[in-house]
């Protein structure tokens, strides 16, 4: 595969992964969660879908 490819999979998988926290933000501001709970709420799951073992 080349280099274009490889960049043109890598912007399709951020913009999907963009799409997920997007909607897990939306659901949780429609649920009531305040809006500093939901960044820190998404963050959280970004983390855990990117395997991050940053425990800050």
């Amino acid at each position: 595969m080349n280099g274009t490819a490889q960049w043109d999979q890598m912007l399709a998988a951020i913009r999907d992964m963009a799409e997920l926290l997007a909607k897990y933000r939306d659901e949780l501001l429609k649920q009531g969660f305040e809006r500093q709970e939901v960044i820190r709420l998404v963050i959280e799951y970004q983390k855990q879908i990117m395997g991050s073992n940053d425990t800050e």
